[in-house]
């Protein structure tokens, strides 16, 4: 049994490595022919001098890993209790990612939420009362969607913070639906303690887990190979997992995964041919996740997702850091534009670039 799992799982990864190989190619000539580039007008790590030649670079290159994942999987490994929940997941937020990367480039306007002191004003002193009504009645959402802005979220022109977070929610409620009233699973297993059953008390950890994962791959996905290249360490830990566990379809699934990371890794390691992009950093994030939990072993994210753990906490500090003393810990967030910075580049001194960024 466990020599015909890693038989078959050795087959998907070739297939899932050579279909991304072959089909890497056309995809950047189509990403390059419709200008879906990289551009400095919305890339603020673009200030690194190292990086100006990133510019012009093709993105939304990770609908290649949505794709020949989706395929292998509902062709060959297509289990409604085991793979269907986690390719769903993946699609959606491959639909949020790319949503916003489009929207990024192509996207004219910026998005900027108006001041609450200014919708006050309008609820009191607008002329058209159905406009009054209508103020009063969304204030809730327009004073949630500032609390982004108060604490650094840069409104862009794609989908903003906010909007992200009420749909990283809905998908963690998937997530958490299949495994507590699917699976009839509430239990969470620890190391040396073996399972405590949470009861209804796993979906806020469900939740908390599948918007850690997806907006940390997503902060990770910033330098040539970096996400591609921790993902597939990550993946590769719980494909051993599921082999210890002698679990087939997520096997499978993680063979397929790894095979086309390392296809994609091929044309992402420097100089990068093309990059992820929102479109699969969000949705590798929560796949990762979504098998951390159907593995029983949530709990390892922590350890085996160490890297982008420490992203998405560099950027959490620096900006507590600004809003609570006025000033930058690092020179730039995540950590590691922090570590690409020169020390001869001055750039990086002057308040007014810093500012723009947000943080």
């Amino acid at each position: 049994m466990f020599e015909q799992i890693i038989l078959r799982s050795f087959y998907f990864f070739m297939g899932a490595f050579f279909i991304t190989v072959i089909l890497s190619p056309p995809l950047i000539f189509l990403l390059k022919k419709f200008k879906i580039v990289r551009r400095d007008d919305r890339d603020f790590s673009s200030i690194i001098k190292t990086r100006k030649s990133k510019l012009g670079t093709p993105v939304f290159g990770g609908i290649i890993i949505v794709a020949v994942i989706t395929a292998l999987t509902m062709m060959f490994n297509w289990h409604r209790e085991t793979t269907f929940v986690p390719l769903g997941v993946l699609w959606l937020a491959a639909l949020l990612g790319g949503a916003d990367d489009l929207l990024n480039i192509f996207y004219t306007k910026e998005r900027h939420p108006r001041t609450l002191g200014r919708i006050i004003r309008f609820i009191k002193f607008h002329k058209n009362l159905k406009y009054r009504i209508w103020y009063a009645i969304t204030f809730p959402w327009q004073a949630y969607k500032r609390v982004f802005y108060l604490v650094g979220s840069h409104p862009g022109k794609g989908v903003q913070a906010h909007e992200k977070i009420i749909i990283q929610l809905i998908i963690g409620g998937i997530i958490a639906w299949w495994l507590s009233f699917k699976l009839d699973w509430t239990e969470l297993w620890l190391p040396w303690l073996g399972n405590i059953d949470l009861g209804l008390f796993i979906i806020p950890v469900i939740l908390f887990l599948v918007m850690l994962m997806a907006n940390a791959v997503n902060i990770t996905d910033g330098i040539d190979g970096l996400s591609a290249g921790t993902l597939i360490i990550s993946y590769s830990a719980f494909f051993a997992i599921a082999l210890q566990q002698g679990s087939s379809d997520i096997s499978l699934l993680l063979a397929t995964i790894i095979g086309t990371l390392c296809g994609y890794l091929l044309f992402n390691i420097k100089p990068a041919k093309y990059q992820m992009g929102d479109v699969a950093s969000l949705g590798m994030g929560i796949l990762l996740t979504s098998i951390a939990f159907a593995l029983d072993r949530p709990i390892l994210l922590l350890v085996i997702g160490m890297i982008f753990i420490i992203e998405i906490m560099s950027v959490i500090i620096q900006t507590s850091w600004k809003v609570l003393f006025g000033k930058r810990l690092f020179k730039m967030a995540p950590i590691h534009h922090h570590l690409e910075i020169q020390p001869f580049d001055s750039v990086f001194l002057q308040d007014q670039a810093f500012q723009v960024l947000g943080f």
